[in-house]
């Protein structure tokens, strides 16, 4: 693997690239009814936009990212642009709703680019800012996500729909081609001969084997699933009484989740100087006081509005401290480990919204707080069995050489 230093200017390239091109997978959500409007479809059929973007992004984790340990970087996210750009051009142009969905599904597989970004970017750092550099790329993953629903639903009610997936086209086209004129070339073939295409998906299930990979995935599938829970059927709750908010004037209370996206560089120097575990156990706490505060929803505007921002507070110190030790416990397979760790929270995330869903339709509010508190305190009784056992040395490693970036990688 090639270890030429990451240029000055590259980090903040990389983190609008990482900005702009996941906002691609949460373009739909805040278009379902224009996009029913216009193509005469029903509300249940324009939802499959969002179901598609879900699905696409867990095909392009699951089938694209592990190529990035054998391709070569430019290539590589060279071909993953062309292909965003044509599913979002298409998209934009589609004359019907399967033409919409497969264009869809499409461009959120291709979109797997900030996660291609992350192990890349790791690899370039150096061991004590590896931290901090996830931290920054993870800051506009959040943003991006963010921005998606709130800047796609203003510009989609102006414009119509079709404007959205066409600006979105122009706009990955042009920063994917900023990165890859800005991504340094390979310059070493990687590692003798390449394994195949099939060697790489069949390798995924032995990496469980690395005990490090199993506890971030672990403590990050519960909190992603308690963070869709949340969000999810966050637009429910405000848009009923007491509330009666439009759609509209709902999902600017997602602007409230850029308050968390400022504790990114934060975590990164504290997972750089004292390892990801015991930053892990306070943004699980973090996320538990969120789900508390969730639970007097209804007290006010100014308690989702907190409770938003406390919890992307946590998921963000969460997802910098669990991704950073997933990655440094093999270096030689970051992309194939980023794959496996993505593609299980994921999983989680989906299991976590359709559960919020089915709670707040049979039970209420109250319950699904309950659930995502509940799911979050599962986490926290994982990360206190695992400072347990680093506490008394059972790895047989130091605390911070466990999954740090700074420290040795951890081997089964």
């Amino acid at each position: 693997m090639s270890t030429t230093p990451m240029p000055r200017t590259l980090l903040p390239v990389l983190a609008l690239c990482c900005a702009v091109t996941v906002a691609n997978i949460y373009l739909s959500a805040p278009l379902l009814s224009l996009i029913s409007a216009s193509l005469g479809t029903s509300a249940a059929q324009s939802g499959l936009a969002a179901t598609f973007s879900q699905l696409g992004y867990s095909a392009g984790l699951l089938f694209l990212l592990p190529l990035g340990d054998t391709v070569r970087r430019r290539p590589l996210v060279s071909w993953l642009v062309v292909g965003t750009v044509a599913g979002l051009a298409t998209a934009a142009l589609a004359p019907g709703l399967p033409a919409l969905l497969a264009a869809i599904l499409a461009a959120s597989a291709f979109s797997v680019i900030p996660q291609l970004l992350v192990p890349m970017a790791t690899a370039m750092a150096p061991p004590e800012r590896r931290a901090r550099v996830i931290a920054t790329l993870q800051a506009g993953v959040f943003s991006g996500a963010i921005a998606a629903r709130v800047i796609g639903g203003v510009i989609g009610e102006f414009s119509g729909w079709r404007a959205v997936f066409a600006i979105a086209a122009v706009g990955t086209a042009v920063i994917g081609a900023v990165t890859v004129a800005l991504l340094p070339p390979d310059e070493e073939q990687r590692g003798g001969e390449r394994p195949s295409y099939g060697a790489l998906l069949a390798s995924l299930p032995g990496l469980l084997r690395e005990p490090v990979l199993r506890r971030s995935l672990a403590l990050q599938a519960s909190v992603f699933a308690a963070f869709n829970m949340l969000w999810t059927t966050l637009v429910f709750l405000l848009t009923a009484p007491p509330y009666r908010l439009d759609t509209a004037a709902a999902a600017y209370f997602g602007l409230f989740g850029l308050v968390g996206v400022g504790v990114a560089p934060v975590a990164g120097r504290f997972i750089d100087r004292y390892g990801p575990l015991r930053v892990v156990g306070v943004s699980l706490a973090v996320v538990a006081a969120s789900c508390v505060v969730f639970l007097f929803g209804r007290a006010g505007l100014a308690v989702p509005g907190v409770a938003i921002a406390v919890l992307f507070a946590g998921l963000q110190g969460c997802q910098i401290s669990n991704q950073s030790a997933a990655l440094a416990a093999r270096p030689d397979a970051r992309s194939r480990m980023n794959t496996v760790y993505m593609f299980g929270t994921f999983l989680a995330g989906a299991m976590g919204s359709a559960l919020g869903a089915t709670l707040y339709e049979h039970v209420g509010w109250t319950a699904v707080s309950a659930a995502a508190g509940g799911v979050t305190l599962l986490g926290l009784a994982v990360w206190a069995m695992a400072t347990l056992r680093e506490g008394r040395g059972a790895d047989g490693s130091a605390r911070k050489a466990e999954g740090s970036p700074s420290g040795p990688s951890a081997r089964v």
